[in-house]
This record gives C-alpha cells, structure tokens and sequence, in this order.
C-alpha cells in the first residue's frame, strides 16, 4: 500500500476513473485510486449508458460533448475498447409546446458547435423502422447522441490512467479522512494509510458516508430508477444498421438498440427514494426489486412510437438506485468548509459527464482552476440550508417532471418556502409571487387586484408582463422598493483590511470613510470570478455586496487568500436589504430619517450610518442598480419588517410601489447593467464583460494582474452589446443565438422588454470585428429568427444623469 500521494480518488466508477485518468494526463504521476469493491460498483454498472449533447446550460454541454468526443481516443490511449455506438438520435414532439422546447435546445446548442437538424417523417422512418410518427409534430435530429458500454468505458479509463502512471487499488474501503496540520489529508484503510495532498471524493452512492468522514453533509439521496431490454424484435434484426437512439421528453422515456432488441428507459411518475438515512456499505452489484407498473404511463407512449415493443418479449429488466443533488446536477469542485478536499459526487449521468469532469476536476487541483466556468455545479451553490427534507423534495420533483418544459422564468415550488425574511409576511399580504435565490423566498413581482398570484409559464409573454411594466413605470416616474437581502453581504476588517482589498480585488478600494467604489476580483489567470461593491465604514471596516448565489464561493476565496490582521465576516444570513429607487426616493428616505439625505450631503456612490424610523442602526448606500436615484439600505434582520413597513407609509404619498425582481432585470436592462451568472462569469476576462473600466490600473499587486494586462494587450474576441429585437410576442430569455447575414456571430446572455424604452431588449456577447451600431442581425427566439439593431450603451439615459441627481 502506498503512502503518500498528491491526490486519492474515493470511488471506482466511470466518474473516479476519469478523474484519475486526467489528473495523470496532467503530468500528476503520483495519484492513487481507492475502490471499496470493483470498479463500477454503485451505480455505473447498471447504467444505460446513453450520450447525448443537447442540454443547458451551456458549459453543461461543452463538457458532454467533450466526454462523448473522448471515447475514441480512451479507447486507442487504453488499447481496451469502449462499447461507443455513435448512432445519432432522434428527439420526438408531439405537442407544439415540444417542438418550441426542441427549437430553443437546437438553437442554443449553435454556440458550441453542435449542429441538431429538423429530420422529416420518411427520414426518421427510414433511420428507424421500428417508429411510428402518426401522430408526431416534428423529429429532431441529434447528430451526436449514441451510447457507450458502461463498465467497458470505465476500465478503459482506468487502464488508460494506469499506463500514465496512475495507481488503483480495489477491495480497499476508505475508514477515515483526517485533515493534516499541512493542509493535506491522512486517508485511512484497512490496509494502512496514505498521506494526500488532496482528496476527490467521487464516491458516488456512498458520497454521503465518505463526506461524513471529513465532517461535511452533503445534499444528496439515492432514487430507484427502471428501464429494461427486450428479447429480438425482427424488425431490427432485418435493419442493415444501428438502431438511432430514439427518446421523448414529454413521455419520459428514452430507448436505444440492445442487441437485436431495444433498451426502453423510463423516468416514472412516482420517485421512490431509496436508503434515505445511508447507503449499506455492503451493497455492490446488487439490484432493487423490478416494480414495472411504474412505468405503464411511458410504456404506453413509447409502443404506440415503437408499436413493435407491444409484442417483444421482456429479456431482463433493471432497477438500480442513482443519487442525486437538489437540482439534479453534479456537486462539484473545493468544499468551502474543508481544505483541499474536492467533491465529484451526485453525477446523473456519469457515462455522458464523466469525461468533462474529470478534465474540470484536474484542472481545478493542478491548475488552480477549471477553464470554464462551473459555477451551475459547484458544490458550493448549497449551503448548510439544503437540508435532507430539502434535498427529497426536490429531487423527488425533478424525477417525477424530467418531461418540464423549460419554460422563461421557471420557478420550482417544491421543499418551500425554506428560508424568509422579516418582511416576506408584508411582501405576501400585498400580493407578491416569489421566487427562489439561495435558499431564500424573495418577491418576482406583485400581483394587482384582478391578477392571479401565481406565475402562469408559457413560451409567450407570461400573465405577470403587463403588471411587472406598471411597476417599471412607477419606479421610472415615482419609486419602488425593492427587496435585496439574497445579496452577499461581508465585512472586512483589521489593520491590514486596507492593503489585503488592494491584493484581493482589481478596482480602486476607497481609502475615504464613507466612499464606495465598484470592483472586479479576479483568478490568478485573470478571469473574472466576483463583481463586488466596496464601501468604506465609518469605523474604518468594509462592507463588500456581491451575487447572493456566489456566497459559498466567495467565502472560500477569501479564506483560501486570508492573511493575518483581517477578519472576514459573512452577514448574509442576518442582515437584510431593502432598496429604495426613483425620482421620490430622496423624499421618502428623508421621512424617516433625521439625517441629510440632500445631494451634496450623500453624493452618489456613498455610504452612510444612519438611524432610520424602525431601524436604528442601518449602513445606507447611494448606489442604483436601476439606472434612477437609488439608495440600499442594510439592517439587522430584526428590523426589516418595521422598516419596510415605515417606508411604506412614508411613500404613500409619493408613488411608491412594492417591486420584484422581474421589474429589476427590466430597469437593469435598459441600462446595460450586467448581472452576475448571466452577463458576468468566470468565462469572460474585463476586456470582454467591459469591466476593464472598473480596473486600477494604475497600480499593481492584485491577483490576476500579470493576465488582465496581457488580456488588455490582446484586446477582446467578443463584445458586450444592447441588442433591441423585434421580438414579436416572446421576448429573449438567454441563450438566444445572433446571426448577421445568416451566420452565427454571438449569443444573448440576459433580457427583459424595455418597458420605458418600449422594446424588446438583450444583453449579449457578439465577435468583435462584426460589431457596429446599426442593424442586420438576427436573433432566434422560439425557432424564429427576429431583427434586431445593436447599441454599444445603455437605451435609457447613457449619460447616466438620473441615478447622480
């Protein structure tokens, strides 16, 4: 037994392999798997094994595509063959809703290079004679779908890591996890233990019990999952080629050849969870009771596609357990609680995935970090709030709806609400529709007297469109509270709390009490990973504001870059926000304050201590993320209920309305302000987002300054553009590819109608060298290609006169 290792990868399935295999790819030699049974015990075994590239969000897809393209070169690197059939496949539509569903995955799939087409009838009867498309809309075609031999592909990793060096030990459980004094990790086993440098844990089944090791629960359950494999069916045995793959979202079931017959899929009505308190250590290659009446509802849908399952004989059928994540994606990356200890667990798709994460997990440990941007993944997307209850209610709906459309703006209702604020009483009384951020219940919008209060999807502008414009036009001409507690909230503080920001962060930090300036934080690779806004205190502290949902990866970059003399103290949780914006916004904060709130008194971008009616102690910001006189008023959550209330009343005079988020991305919008996880990620460098205007680059020191100036030097391959869209009856809704002259030239990143502009605006990321203000572009929204104009700025007021007045 080996001990020492830079990293030891718990679990032998299809994900822990490929990890293994790309961290030696790296040049990491020196790397150790451990397997509690076989390889591909667990879940990987059973697998069907299918692949397919149509999926969101984008990176999503660029790491399936990347895994499907490995198999070949696995298979000639290892000298093992792999089981790949690339058959291609079809996606069935039998409702107008599926072909628009299909229309915008086809269309957003044109970013990453994959070229799904509209198949006719006679041609998908001729690629698949077993089907029947009477009663079909529309087939799609999917050049690259097909499957893979699940434990084949697995060993193949394995034997591939094995010849670059890597180590694999089987029958060897993992017993403990104990973080070392050095920062790395005793891994204990019955046959002794190895001191790592890291540890990966991809143990995919029992992720729980080894994250239990290292002290850490993490939000995950096993599900019972069914398909089975008919006898031979003469149809295929009389076909001269493979059977495509052949599937239909809205019937949940998804099929390939087996043999000479058909595997059939299915993800049934009813989840049934299963070792809800603990995966049984002994359990290996077992399987779970068959409970086919599960799947009457997709079989029925899927014999009249295929009539040709109705007489085959049943030759096996599978029912093995998968775990998964609330949101049914990976959880991924550094745990923010625990020193280089990486997860890779909750894979849904290990066979279709399993490739692109071991290339983002060896990239992370090697490198520092991935070369996209994971962030839909990262295992710190969930805080300690994504509790067992949570976690079952939310993977039990995802399982049971896998056919839900993604409608604009979905929003899930299931394991909530979870957390709330003060005011979320007051906000509901007055006719709010929420939506979920973070754990948190925060307003979309508010219904009026004759609205439902409820959200009604569609693929066309939804019931709130009309009432979420009277909010934009009550802000725009009058005021509108807003609530902002999911922002990010922090305070940095210490001798050294001045000089660390300077280290820490790209932008001017202020140096003024009472200042506030905006920031980029970067990578050590010049990518930008945090958006922040910086105020200086009173007592000589920070307040930093950022995305809510980036808390658990902000937290782990400050205490990844910690130095002595600073403190870091994540507010998120208890304190709230409220923010207050319109043309009235300075006399309604006056009615309920004794300070002066004049403009030469709280200048834009300024900070405040003030006592407020019902809040005594409140840190107010001069900021607007609307694009009008604005003001952002944080508290101890102990008073926000009485201070909503209070400036209420103080604007019930004035105009003031209660705003959501929804009338917020519209101002924005306008604007041209960009919103994190939408227009900003760790895949844009400042050149390109156009936050290089926010940079100092005056001074030097900041992390990542070595390749911004380099990423400066080279300028930027894609341009940050307003896009105004004849957009007809549906408005972008991200994703969105822009064509000019028929060729593909960039994509929307984020939009809202511009209701004081009157438009149908996006934001969005064109090539550099097509980008002129004028039209000839194209965007497709809903299958349909739309004109649209480009503007370099803002649509309502450029010069940015009303948010300084």
């Amino acid at each position: 037994m080996d001990t020492h290792a830079r990293v030891v990868v718990i679990g032998g399935g299809i994900t822990g392999c490929a990890i293994l295999y790309h961290l030696a790819k790296k040049g990491w030699k020196d790397v150790v798997l451990l397997e509690r049974s076989e390889l591909t015990s667990g879940s990987t075994w059973h697998a069907a094994g299918n692949l397919f590239s149509l999926t969101r969000p984008s990176n999503a897809q660029r790491l399936q595509v990347y895994t499907i393209n490995l198999y070949p070169e696995i298979e000639r690197e290892s000298g093992q063959a792999v089981g790949y059939h690339p058959t291609g496949g079809m996606h069935l539509a039998a409702s107008n809703d599926e072909v628009t569903t299909l229309a915008i995955a086809r269309a957003r799939a044109r970013r990453n290079g994959v070229e799904a087409e509209w198949i006719t009838f006679e041609e998908a009867r001729d690629r698949a004679p077993v089907l029947d498309t009477k009663n079909l809309k529309a087939v799609l075609w999917e050049p690259i779908k097909g499957h893979v031999d699940p434990s084949s592909a697995t060993n193949a990793f394995a034997a591939a890591a094995r010849k670059l060096g890597a180590k694999i030990h089987r029958h060897t459980p993992v017993t403990a996890t104990t973080p070392r004094a050095d920062g790395g990790w005793d891994v204990k086993t019955p046959g002794g233990t190895i001191h790592a440098e890291f540890v990966v844990n991809a143990a995919g089944l029992w992720a729980r019990e080894v994250g239990a090791l290292a002290g850490i629960k993490l939000p995950l359950l096993p599900v019972e999952h069914h398909y089975l494999v008919t006898e031979a069916i003469p149809e295929i045995e009389a076909m001269d080629h493979e059977l495509p793959t052949i599937g239909e979202s809205e019937a949940g079931y998804y099929s390939r050849q087996e043999g000479k017959g058909i595997l059939l899929g299915a993800y049934e009505n009813t989840c049934h969870h299963w070792a809800f308190d603990g995966t049984p250590l002994d359990f290996g290659h077992e399987l779970l009771p068959n409970d086919l009446a599960r799947m009457d509802r997709n079989f029925e849908v899927a014999m009249d596609r295929m009539p040709c399952l109705g007489e085959a004989g049943i030759k096996r059928v599978i029912n093995g357990p998968m775990i998964f994540s609330p949101d049914l994606g990976p959880l991924l990356g550094p745990h923010p609680e625990l020193k280089n200890y990486f997860c890779a667990c909750g894979v849904m798709s290990g066979l279709n995935q399993g490739a692109g994460i071991g290339k983002v997990i060896s990239e992370w440990i090697v490198d520092g970090e991935p070369e996209m941007d994971v962030n839909f993944w990262d295992v710190a997307r969930f805080g300690r709030w994504a509790g067992k209850r949570f976690t079952f209610e939310r993977t039990k709906y995802y399982y049971e709806n896998r056919q839900e459309r993604p409608y604009p703006h979905l929003e899930c209702a299931a394991g909530r609400p979870l957390r709330t604020f003060p005011a979320y009483a007051a906000q509901k009384a007055r006719g709010a529709v929420f939506g979920f951020n973070n754990g948190w219940e925060q307003p979309l919008w508010f219904a009026r007297p004759g609205d439902e209060q409820r959200d009604i999807f569609g693929y066309s502008r939804q019931n709130w469109w009309k009432t979420v414009g009277e909010e934009c036009k009550a802000v725009r001409s009058a005021a509108g509270l807003f609530e902002i507690s999911t922002f990010a909230k922090y305070r940095v503080s210490g001798d050294a709390a001045c000089g660390w920001l300077r280290w820490l962060l790209a932008g001017r930090i202020p140096e003024r009490p009472g200042a506030v300036a905006l920031s980029p934080m970067l990578s050590e690779k010049g990518r930008l990973i945090g958006d922040l806004t910086v105020s200086k205190l009173d007592d000589g502290s920070y307040l930093l504001l950022g995305a809510g949902t980036m808390q658990g990866q902000h937290m782990r970059w400050f205490d990844a870059h910690k130095t002595p003399g600073i403190s870091v103290e994540n507010l998120s949780d208890g304190w709230s926000g409220l923010m207050l914006a319109g043309p009235n916004a300075r006399r309604i904060l006056a009615g309920i304050t004794h300070s002066d709130v004049s403009n030469n008194a709280f200048p834009f971008l300024s900070v405040r201590h003030m006592e407020l009616e019902a809040a005594t102690d409140a840190i107010v910001l001069r900021v607007s993320f609307s694009g009008e006189l604005g003001y952002e008023i944080y508290t101890p959550a102990m008073y926000q209920a009485g201070l909503y209330d209070a400036l209420l009343r103080a604007g019930a005079g004035l105009g003031l309305v209660p705003a959501g988020s929804r009338a917020l991305a519209s101002l924005r919008v306008e604007k041209a302000f960009k919103s994190w996880g939408l227009d900003l990620a760790p895949d844009y460098t400042v050149m390109e987002t156009g936050m290089d205007r926010f940079v100092d680059w005056k001074r030097s020191g900041f992390i990542g300054e070595e390749a911004a100036r380099g990423h400066r030097a080279q300028g930027a391959a894609e341009r940050f553009v307003t896009l105004s869209v004849d957009a007809g009856d549906a408005d972008c809704s991200g994703g969105e590819p822009v064509f000019r002259d028929d060729v593909y030239v960039g994509y929307v990143s984020s939009s809202a109608y511009g209701y004081t502009t009157n438009e149908s605006l996006a934001l969005g990321y064109l090539k550099s060298h097509i980008v002129d203000s004028g039209a000839g572009f194209e965007v497709e929204i809903n299958g349909k290609r739309r004109a649209a104009s480009v503007s370099d700025g803002p649509r309502y007021d450029p010069q940015g006169l009303r948010m300084r007045a």
